[in-house]
């Protein structure tokens, strides 16, 4: 696939070299619209980050609220104008202080709530905590999550 793009801009560059007066304007115009077409994609990723910004999470280790052998509470408030649907993050546990990731490596760390939020609507799930590196109590570590990802619907 990294030679389709080297054999169309050579020919290009053989094109604009050959035919200055034709290749030159199209390529102005192909030029405008490739910068277009970021520009549009650049502000739908922005737009998609500044929802996902306003997905809060909140999670805590509470054996008590949850069912059993699913200690960890996560509760996740939509504060967007939009609904939320497939919320996927990757969890991870650290001591007070740190951020060392103290999930075993070899463990899956995505977690997912297939429900749909609606906007200003808050969700409590409760999952179990994946396995520790040795030497660590689930009771003593802070829980957060990174890589958040999510359907946004108006």
């Amino acid at each position: 696939m990294p030679f389709l793009g080297a054999a169309i801009f050579l020919v290009w560059l053989v094109l604009l070299l050959r035919f200055p007066r034709v290749m030159l304007p199209v390529s102005g115009v192909v030029a405008g619209l490739g910068l277009l077409l970021g520009l549009v994609m650049g502000l739908l990723q922005w737009q998609q980050g500044q929802r996902l910004d306003q997905l809060a999470f909140d999670l805590s280790y509470q054996p008590q609220q949850c069912e059993f052998g699913k200690p960890l509470a996560v509760r996740i408030s939509n504060q967007s104008s939009y609904a939320a649907e497939h919320i996927q993050w990757q969890l991870v546990a650290s001591q007070p202080g740190q951020n060392t990731n103290l999930l075993d490596a070899g463990v899956a760390q995505e977690f997912t709530s297939a429900a749909r939020l609606a906007s200003g609507e808050q969700q409590l799930l409760c999952y179990s905590v994946p396995r520790l590196r040795s030497g660590y109590r689930e009771a003593e570590l802070e829980y957060r999550v990174d890589a958040v990802s999510a359907e946004f619907i108006k």
